[in-house]
This record gives C-alpha cells, sequence and structure tokens, in this order.
C-alpha cells in the first residue's frame, strides 16, 4: 500500500503555517512501516503540474488530504478554501484511480458536508495517527465496513488518544523546512491536546475534546532537539492554551531551561494564569512573546463570550508581561451575543490603557456547527435549521452592524499597532513579505512598536458574497 498525504493549505496570512497535523500522520504511518510520499502545496507554483507529478512519481493506491481551515474566519473580507481544495480532488481524480481520505481539524467540523462537497472516497475524524493507519489497514476493493455498516467516514469524535508520549514525533524530514521558517518566520510544536474551557465560539473541544492530554516536557524537548538540529531555531507552540494546566507550563519550561535549548517561542496562554513567576521562567526557557485570546474587554461580554477570566485579569497579565519586558498581544472578538457600541468603546479603550505590542481585532464571529454560538443564533433566529455552514456564516451584533466598519477604521488610523485582518488594515501579503524578507522570525506582531510605519491597505469591492446575519 502506497500513500500519497497532501497539503492544500496555501494561505500566506498572517504567516505561511506548517502542515503539524499532517506531519503527525506521516510519522504515524513511518512507525507502521507504510510507505508515504508528501505532496505540500504551500509554496507550489502550479499546484496542477504538482499533483499530476507527485502521483505519477508516488503512484499511490491511497491519497490523504489533511484540511486546516475551511476559510480565514474574517469578516467582510473573507476567503473560503473549499472551492480549491475540490479543485484539488478533481485533478487527483483525472490523473489516478488512488482513493481519496480527506481529514484534519477542519473536516472534523463537518465531515459529512464536506465528504459530499469534496467528493472524497473517505472521510476521518478523531485523531489522525489511529483513525486513517485503521482505514488504510481495513480497506479493499469493497465499501469499509464498520460495526455500523458500510460507511465512508472512519472514526468518531471520542477517538481521542490517552497516552500522547507513545505517539512518535512528527515527521518533518519530507517538508520544506527551510521555506516555513523564511516565510513562515518559525516552525511549531505542540504540547498538548484538549480545552476545558467554555468559549461560546470555540471549536477546540469538537476538534480535541474538553479533556486536556499532556505530553511530558521530556518528550516536548526531545522534538524541539530535533528542530533545532535541523535549523529550526523559532518555534510557535500551538497548544490552544499554553499556561494551563500551569504546572505543565512550568515543567516545560524547567526541562527547556535545564537543557540549555537556544531556542526562541512564543505562544497563547491565557490570562487568567499569569504570575511574575511563570512570565520570568517562560522568558528564562527563550520565550519572546505572548498572545492572549482576550475577545473583550468589558465584562459583561467576557461573561457573555463564555470567558473564565475578568478585566481585572486582563490588566493585571498584562502589567506584568510589561513589567518583565515580555512582548504581548491581545487578540478580540467583536460582535458577540449583547454587544454594542458601548461595549465596543470600552473595550477598545481598555485594551489601549494596557499598552500591548500589538491588538488583534475580528470583527463579526465565524459560526461553526455544535458550538453554543451557532445554538444562541439559531433560538434568536438569527439562522435557520437549514443554514449552510460550508459558507462563512458569521454572528454579527445588529446593535453595531450600521457603525463598526467605520469606527474601526477611524480607529485604526490613530493606532497603528491594532490589526484588522478582516479588512485588510496594518497587516497585508506585501508588508509581510517585506518582513520575512528582512530576517524577521516569530510573529510580525512582535515588530510592530519598533518604529515602522504600517501601511494600511483597505479591500472593499472583492465581489464576495458576504452572509452576516444580524444579532440582537
Amino acid at each position: 500500500m502506497k500513500v500519497l498525504l497532501v497539503s492544500p493549505n496555501i494561505e500566506s496570512l498572517p504567516d505561511p503555517v506548517f502542515p503539524l497535523g499532517l506531519a503527525s500522520i506521516a510519522a504515524a504511518l513511518k512507525t507502521h512501516g507504510i510507505d508515504y510520499s508528501i505532496l505540500d502545496l504551500c509554496f507550489a507554483d502550479d499546484y496542477d503540474r504538482a499533483i499530476v507529478s507527485a502521483l505519477h512519481d508516488c503512484r499511490p493506491d491511497i491519497v490523504g488530504l489533511s484540511l486546516r481551515n475551511i476559510d480565514n474566519v474574517s469578516w467582510p473580507n473573507y476567503v473560503t478554501y473549499l472551492p480549491f481544495c475540490r479543485r484539488v480532488i478533481e485533478t487527483i481524480r483525472e490523473a489516478s484511480n488512488a482513493r481519496v481520505v480527506v481529514g484534519g481539524s477542519a473536516f472534523a467540523l463537518m465531515p459529512q458536508p464536506l465528504l459530499q462537497y469534496l467528493g472524497a472516497d473517505f472521510g476521518v475524524i478523531g485523531e489522525g495517527e489511529a483513525a486513517f493507519v485503521k482505514l488504510i489497514e481495513d480497506v479493499d476493493d469493497s465499501p469499509l465496513h464498520t460495526e455500523c455498516g458500510p460507511s465512508r467516514i472512519v472514526g468518531t469524535h471520542c477517538d481521542m488518544i490517552g497516552d500522547l508520549d507513545a505517539l512518535p514525533c512528527a515527521d518533518r524530514s519530507k517538508f520544506d523546512n527551510e521555506a516555513y521558517l523564511k516565510w513562515g518566520g518559525m516552525g511549531n510544536i505542540q504540547t498538548k491536546r484538549g480545552c476545558p474551557f467554555q468559549c461560546i465560539y470555540c471549536t477546540y473541544p469538537i476538534i480535541e475534546g474538553r479533556n486536556v492530554r499532556v505530553r511530558s516536557p521530556e518528550r516536548v524537548c526531545d522534538e524541539i532537539e530535533g528542530l533545532l538540529n535541523s535549523g529550526v531555531g523559532n518555534l510557535f507552540f500551538v497548544d490552544n492554551t499554553f499556561n494551563y494546566p500551569m504546572v505543565h507550563a512550568k515543567a516545560v519550561c524547567r526541562e527547556i531551561r535545564s537543557r540549555n535549548l537556544p531556542v526562541k517561542w512564543s505562544c497563547y496562554a491565557n490570562p487568567k494564569f499569569v504570575t511574575p513567576a511563570l512570565i520570568t521562567l517562560m522568558q528564562e526557557a527563550g520565550c519572546s512573546s505572548v498572545e492572549f485570546g482576550s475577545d473583550a474587554a468589558e465584562n459583561c461580554m467576557l461573561e457573555n463570550l463564555g470567558k473564565n477570566f475578568t478585566v481585572d485579569d486582563l490588566k493585571a497579565a498584562s502589567a506584568v508581561c510589561e513589567k518583565a519586558g515580555m512582548a504581548f498581544c491581545h487578540s478580540l472578538i467583536i460582535g458577540g451575543p449583547g454587544e454594542t457600541m458601548e461595549s465596543v468603546r470600552s473595550t477598545f479603550q481598555a485594551i489601549d490603557d494596557m499598552a500591548p505590542t500589538a491588538a488583534i481585532c475580528m470583527i463579526g464571529i465565524r459560526m461553526f456547527p455544535g458550538t453554543r454560538l451557532a445554538a444562541i443564533a439559531l433560538d434568536e433566529g438569527v439562522i435557520g435549521n437549514d443554514v449552510d455552514f460550508l459558507e462563512p456564516v458569521f454572528y454579527l451584533s445588529s446593535a453595531i452592524e450600521d457603525e463598526i466598519l467605520s469606527f474601526a477604521e477611524t480607529f485604526a488610523k490613530d493606532h497603528p499597532t491594532w490589526i484588522f485582518p478582516g479588512m485588510n488594515i496594518n497587516m497585508t501579503t506585501d508588508l509581510q513579505h517585506k518582513l520575512r524578507r528582512f530576517g524577521s522570525k516569530g510573529p510580525l506582531w512582535e515588530y510592530m512598536k519598533r518604529g515602522q510605519k504600517i501601511k494600511r491597505t483597505q479591500v472593499w469591492g472583492t465581489g464576495k458574497r458576504c452572509v452576516v446575519p444580524v444579532g440582537r
């Protein structure tokens, strides 16, 4: 059995992201002695030619595609990735008789609709290191059979691997690590899976489950050493929250420090679990910046969004970082249930007073099935039972929909360190390429207080159809 693993993620903003999930699948195949090749389309010049060439060289029995994202979750200028993924599969069909299998974090959110839209033979949900290997071992010339009878989807959302240390480290050997380091500015690594928090829009619990499963600090650092040996010295910890559980975060930092690993890294962090001792330890282990998933800075909106912290927690975490000299960023989501222009102004003012290195502000919230936000929108009549979630559908409070874009545009003129991805303000492809050409490593927002004048570019008449259900 020969397998071709394909990464169809060609998004470059804010950075091209190394396909860690696919590299983890590759490691599982290698461990089981399954012959595989890699096709990463991120840096391909001619996608069709790259696909046909890979199929000719590999002659696979199975082609596995890993879907990282469905779209860029940015309003009003959203980009959907599904037509490109379907085009990839159509090209595979034209050039090969291989069976096509689709998986990945995006696929787990809407497996049946995506399987139908993309026209794949099989889909994999749950954690692919186990589910995809099982499919390969079981598949034959007839439909795959499970206990429930013939099925085209393998695994369940309950199929979570308890002992992450039993998994091999991601196999990056067949990827263009040099290109990702040059144009993405960093590698990536994961120390845990699962999210216990209750954010109303979040898909992490659907994809990874609510139980936190951690890798041992030793295994994490073994992988870091491997990355360093391959020339990757800048990393991003892709955990949904690096600093929870705090005891595990500290253990990872101590292990990095004890081995004297010369690594520079960044991470997502929850402001509820920030202390001076933790930030100092993170800095000693090479951490250069943290990104807080703040969402809002107004207590009523924090409660509405299901956050586990208050504005005082945000202020305290910001003060700790500022005192320690740690770069920090607040990520905001504007327009959730109960949002008003008063709460928007309160959030913007509070975050501005915290003096972050940068702020990233998303307007409108992309809704996905299975989340509390989708249930709220259904109860409010914002969406109907027949809503097509494959098309980007956003929740935007009706109390702000007429004013928020002009307000954000005006605000950004005096706040050059605030990024508005959906409006293409203070971060564009040209700017990203320029900074990377100059050798900038790590998250680009780290450089936003270094004196450069950010060129603001806005794109309005894109021709994209925007679905914006109104909230209350």
